[in-house]
């Protein structure tokens, strides 16, 4: 008499992937809920359901957080985006040099919350408060090397060439946009007495336009 052949034994991948296919079943077999547990951390045991809602219920508190970290950047770039436009509008009405050194100081530190502020040109007799003209080379030029902006910390002594009209005692930080100006070089600096304000992975899209349109005025008065 022929021997029984034994069952063949089922894998727990196989398992996985029949409950994987069939998501219904245990809708169909209700009793076996009840004796299906897994182990729990304090040592008890769970129902599958239970475990379920506590997986369902840390995904929707992660999804929330992301939503509330998109909704915060959202809100964060429409004020800057606000700001910004504040300072397009009030760099075109401008019509001289003075103007132009009282909207960078009215907008850059009060709007935008920097702590210092210099627009550096090559150009001759041209000495104000954040406007500065130099006869051979520009104080950044040390850092800039092309036409990208970039953040970065600084040191007292780099601070105090960049931003003379300020007092600096202690370490900072900067971004320096490099101006893209018709017939001279010029580079707008914007900086903090946090040396962390400013860090290297910060975005520059906003500066950016800030340069585009003050290279265009700076070019209207020269």
């Amino acid at each position: 008499m022929p021997k029984p052949k034994k069952p063949k034994e089922i894998s727990e991948q196989q398992v996985l992937a029949y409950l994987k296919s069939h998501p219904e079943i245990l809708k169909e077999h209700v009793g076996l809920l009840s004796e299906l547990a897994l182990s729990h951390e304090s040592g008890g045991a769970v129902s599958l359901i239970e475990r379920q809602v506590r997986v369902l219920r840390e995904r929707n508190i992660l999804l929330r957080r992301q939503l509330n970290d998109l909704l915060g950047n959202a809100r964060t770039n429409d004020d800057l985006f606000a700001k910004v436009r504040a300072l397009t509008l009030a760099l075109l009405e401008v019509s001289g040099w003075h103007e132009l050194n009282e909207v960078l100081a009215t907008h850059l530190l009060v709007d935008f919350d920097a702590d210092f502020a210099c627009c550096h040109l090559l150009r001759e007799h041209l000495r104000l408060d954040h406007l500065m003209g130099h006869e051979e080379s520009l104080p950044t030029a040390a850092f800039t090397r092309g036409a990208r902006s970039l953040c970065l910390p600084l040191r007292s002594a780099e601070l105090q060439r960049i931003f003379p009209a300020g007092q600096h005692e202690q370490d900072g930080s900067a971004v320096l946009l490099p101006l893209t100006l018709a017939s001279s070089e010029g580079c707008l600096a914007v900086g903090s007495r946090d040396p962390q304000r400013f860090a290297a992975e910060m975005d520059t899209l906003f500066i950016g336009y800030v340069g585009d349109v003050l290279a265009r005025i700076i070019d209207r008065l020269d």
